[in-house]
């Protein structure tokens, strides 16, 4: 069983901070890579600080997300560590299917988004705990799409070798999840966890199409979450 622990850790990296939220539980084990099983389906947990964060049509959907007018939301009132974000938690991230596998063995991982697009967020975290210890890595849409207009929605596939991936405790950054890997693998890391966040502002940030390795949201509710192995729409 996964251990669960309310432990803040804070890294910088590329000049940006990294703060896990204290209200995120963090897992502190290497579990062996699982698969979801038939007919469970992963909630989707929101955490928020000095911010406001859920489901809202306010902006449509991605152009990529035909079912639906709904995004996440995430407003940030300013500046401020682990202010509002997703993740999944107990049996919900046994069930997404990340924890536990080694950054090779991701399939599908990244999000659409419209607005607020700087070098620290959005983003996605990844935490791994490998030969030499723990680990974060830093997965960020404007490492994807740097310049982007806030008007227009964007895609971030970590998995693309267009998408920098920038590892605690350096400086540069790493051709897309594959080219992070070579060092992660080697280093035997396996997923703790993850969480996607927006800890700078003020702003407003909208997410569509949530993808983590099984699974993508696209709205709030079961009818919002579709398994990877469907293909319309595809996963990131």
């Amino acid at each position: 069983m996964k251990r669960l622990v309310l432990s803040p850790f804070v890294v910088l990296l590329a000049a940006c901070s990294i703060d896990a939220p204290t209200s995120l539980p963090l897992g502190t084990e290497a579990l062996s890579a699982k698969s979801s099983s038939a007919g469970t389906t992963p909630k989707l947990s929101f955490f928020k600080g000095n911010a406001s964060v859920g489901w809202s049509s306010a902006a449509g959907s991605s152009p990529s997300d035909p079912t639906n007018d709904a995004a996440i939301q995430i407003v940030t009132n300013t500046k401020v560590p682990s202010a509002a974000g997703a993740y999944t938690w107990g049996s919900d991230e046994d069930a997404v299917g990340i924890v536990g596998r080694m950054l090779g063995a991701i399939d599908h991982l990244g999000f659409d988004s419209r607005g607020y697009l700087q070098p620290g967020s959005p983003r996605i975290s990844l935490t791994t705990v490998g030969d030499d210890g723990n680990h974060t890595y830093f997965l960020a849409a404007w490492h994807c799409n740097p310049g982007a207009s806030p008007n227009v929605w964007v895609t971030s596939n970590f998995k693309s070798a267009s998408c920098q991936v920038f590892r605690d405790g350096e400086p540069a950054g790493y051709a897309g999840l594959g080219a992070a890997a070579a060092v992660a693998d080697a280093n035997h890391e396996r997923v703790t966890d993850w969480f996607v966040i927006q800890d700078e502002g003020p702003a407003i940030v909208y997410i569509d199409r949530l993808t983590v390795q099984d699974w993508m949201w696209t709205r709030g509710g079961g009818a919002g979450i579709r398994s990877c192995l469907d293909v319309n729409p595809p996963c990131i």
